[in-house]
């Protein structure tokens, strides 16, 4: 016949179902690899993430580490300005915080300023001289 015999059409259709089948594993394999694929990188997403706030902790830890060294060394220079007595140092480092917190809140948009007089008064006008005196020093 035209078209073949019936063994004709037999080959023809195996042969179009083994196409059918090596064309399905392949879009098998293909999907299979595009998963493994998409996997690996939330891994590798995740490791980088995870990586990444570890180094943060670590720059935080040093940051801090670094303050309170450069806070020692603060302290330790303000004793001796003030001839080695740390009370007094003390007292200046509260005063001088004390009015830069004033400072802030001066210059604040909502700020209000009430004026009371008060026993803190003269121990800042102490540490003011001492302030004073520690910057001449260093002059």
């Amino acid at each position: 016949g035209r078209f073949g015999g019936p063994r004709e059409k037999k080959r023809a259709a195996d042969r179009t179902k083994g196409a059918v089948v090596i064309k399905s594993e392949g879009e098998l394999a293909r999907a299979v690899n595009e998963a493994e694929g998409a996997a690996q990188s939330r891994v590798i997403d995740a490791k980088a993430s995870a990586e990444a706030v570890r180094l943060q902790a670590q720059a935080k830890k040093e940051k801090l580490e670094l303050e309170a060294q450069g806070a020692a060394q603060a302290i330790e220079a303000l004793v001796e300005a003030v001839g080695g007595d740390p009370a007094e140092a003390t007292k200046f480092q509260l005063v001088r915080e004390y009015i830069e917190s004033q400072k802030a809140l001066a210059v604040s948009e909502n700020a209000k300023v009430i004026l009371s007089p008060d026993p803190f008064n003269g121990a800042m006008i102490q540490a003011l001289s001492l302030y004073d005196v520690a910057a001449n020093k260093e002059k």
